[in-house]
């Protein structure tokens, strides 16, 4: 059975190597936007990075990107003395428009108001920014360079990962934040980190029965409901576009090996008239199908892999993130596409009189 549908296969090259050339293209396909897609949805993940538990803002808000909050910046010590509660930090947060060498910049900015001496990661010192690689690359920007942001000179600091194109992020002090944003005396959010053994869900409520007119929320929520909104403008598109890809791979795969076997006819009516089992046969042509659909797909994974690398290298707006269970996933539902693909081809050997070849 290997030897006949390999043969088959090879018989013609050229048109071999073109069938797996072309199932790869469509795995490529299909892969690279389900990269897109996994990196887009992603990016908010950005909030359980940052060192707290809990999120409390004012009513009605569904994450920091999406709505605005304003909080008395005394809500923190009522904060502070919920039982559970280890430590309270204001976080100021907006969009900030600002220009740079005669072009036009949008950054989310962020800061949280860590206690005095605190800097690093997330607290960088007055007239410091930490930008993100997708606005280093837009403004030309390396670290030790200087942003005029609102007539305020920053230094950056620290280019960090995780911007898309309509997504940057920066992080600033938090005197630099009340002095641009302009909101002394207020707040956007609290982030508040939890004491070891504490349960969020109760702490969660003793925070807003402390401050009326705020609702709390977890890190992790607040990051679904980004990726939710990703997922409502973007997850229709993948969907026709994943599709696409299927449908290309299962004809290039049902076209090749229907081709092999129709050219090969003679052979099968000559096997099927000395006694060959309609098994058999049928077990050949599902080989073929299997052989262009398994070799294809690891030709498009690798393809895959080296694409999304180029395109992270080449153009950092487009995060990609390629997770090997999609890979998986991709690669078991092109060997299903290749078994169905073979329907065509064994209907034709159904139809082949043994009878006609001898007469031949």
């Amino acid at each position: 059975m290997v030897p006949l549908a390999t043969r088959n296969l090879l018989a013609e090259k050229a048109r071999f190597a073109m069938s797996i050339a072309g199932v790869a293209f469509a795995v490529v396909l299909i892969l690279i936007v389900v990269s897109l897609y996994r990196g887009w949805s992603d990016v908010g993940r950005l909030y359980e990075q940052l060192p707290g538990d809990l999120w409390v803002s004012q009513t009605a808000t569904s994450d920091p990107f999406h709505s605005t909050s304003f909080l008395p910046l005394a809500d923190y010590r009522v904060a502070a003395g919920v039982p559970g509660v280890r430590r309270v930090l204001p976080v100021y947060a907006r969009h900030i428009a600002f220009t740079h060498g005669g072009g036009e910049l949008d950054v989310f900015a962020m800061a949280l108001a860590f206690p005095r001496g605190v800097t690093g990661t997330y607290a960088p010192k007055p007239g410091q920014i930490d930008i993100d690689r997708v606005l280093a690359n837009q403004a030309g920007v390396r670290i030790g360079d200087r942003l005029a942001v609102l007539g305020r000179q920053l230094v950056v600091v620290r280019i960090h990962e995780g911007g898309n194109s309509i997504f940057q992020t920066a992080f600033l002090n938090a005197a630099d934040a009340r002095a641009l944003f302009g909101i002394d005396g207020l707040t956007n959010f609290l982030l508040v980190d939890l004491r070891s053994g504490a349960f969020p869900q109760a702490t969660a409520a003793a925070l807003e029965r402390a401050l009326p007119g705020t609702e709390t929320h977890t890190s992790a929520q607040f990051a679904t409901s980004f990726a939710n909104r990703v997922n409502a403008g973007f997850l229709a598109v993948v969907g026709v576009l994943v599709s696409i890809g299927f449908v290309v791979g299962g004809a290039v795969i049902s076209l090749t090996t229907y081709t092999a076997t129709v050219e090969r006819a003679d052979e099968f009516g000559v096997l099927k008239a000395i006694g060959a089992s309609g098994r058999f046969l049928y077990r050949v042509v599902v080989r073929q199908s299997l052989v262009v659909g398994t070799l294809g797909s690891v030709v498009g994974i690798v393809a895959s892999l080296a694409a999304t690398s180029l395109i992270r290298n080449s153009v950092p707006e487009f995060i990609t993130v390629l997770r090997w269970q999609d890979a998986g996933a991709v690669f078991l539902v092109a060997l299903a596409t290749a078994v169905l693909a073979s329907y065509v081809p064994v209907r034709r050997i159904e139809r082949i009189d043994p009878a006609e070849v001898f007469r031949a």
